[in-house]
């Protein structure tokens, strides 16, 4: 597998084979549906908390929209602001029925890390997908299942101020790789396993980048927001992000992103 980059969303959209269909997956942030709403009146969605453990949250479940052309709207505010334009989000690819893309998104929801513990991670998040997609070599083909590609806005940080770089983490060439993956992951859901188990390279990821917002947190002043390069750059140069990055001997830290999993939380 391999992380291709572009600079808008559109060039890792096109150019693809007419089989292979995208949907966006968008976090609800309280405004999410209205926002939705005000641009495409008929708007047809999928909770992705639906048919999960999460059911009783809908409220807060992100949604799910496949990608066509009555909703270009949407698409193109997503696009121009990954983060604040409609709400934080990410696309994944598949030549796969919407029904099973929606179950191995479903499926993702529930992580094991840490040998034996469990939650739920919010890699619909980009900031998550950064952490959990960045890096190919940590990443285990069953995170992939029937797509072709998670797609995201952005590296983890800290980054360069004002970086706009798009990101797709492409799954293996080797058909076969892909279809044993997939028939694992049939088989895991079949059986109601837990989930995904994040690589020790995830982990470590995640640990990282809850360090960096736990700083950015206690460094940042009343309304500043991350996004806001000015800001950013200050941060990119304080004392509690160094410490940040030093190497720790702390009790790691991958429980804060990925929430018990039988509650919804915030990991950022």
């Amino acid at each position: 597998m391999k992380v291709l980059r572009a600079d808008s969303l559109s060039a890792l959209l096109g150019n693809q084979s007419h089989h292979l269909h995208h949907w966006l997956v968008l976090e609800e942030t309280g405004e999410t549906l209205s926002s939705l709403y005000q641009q495409v009146p008929a708007l047809e969605y999928t909770w992705l908390f639906l048919e999960t453990p999460y059911a009783d949250f809908l409220k807060r479940s992100p949604v799910v929209l496949r990608i066509d052309e009555t909703i270009s709207n949407v698409l193109n505010a997503f696009s121009q602001d990954p983060r604040e334009g409609i709400a934080p989000g990410i696309v994944v690819a598949s030549q796969a029925s919407q029904e099973e893309v929606l179950a191995h998104l479903r499926h993702c929801l529930n992580v094991t890390f840490y040998g034996n513990r469990k939650g739920m991670l919010r890699y619909y998040h980009p900031d998550m997908a950064a952490a959990l997609f960045g890096a190919p070599e940590h990443v285990g083909q069953a995170w992939f299942g029937p797509l072709e590609r998670w797609i995201w806005h952005g590296e983890a940080h800290p980054r360069t101020p004002g970086a706009s770089t798009w990101l797709a983490l492409h799954a293996d060439d080797d058909p076969s790789a892909r279809d044993r993956a997939q028939d694992h992951t049939g088989r895991a859901q079949a059986k109601a396993t837990p989930g995904l188990a994040l690589s020790r390279g995830q982990e470590a990821a995640l640990e990282r980048h809850m360090r960096v917002m736990k700083a950015w947190k206690a460094f940042r002043q009343p309304s500043e927001r991350l996004e806001e390069p000015n800001a950013y750059r200050r941060f990119l140069s304080s004392a509690q992000l160094q410490q940040a990055l030093a190497p720790t001997d702390k009790p790691s830290t991958v429980a804060d992103a990925a929430t018990p999993s039988t509650r919804q939380g915030s990991a950022t």
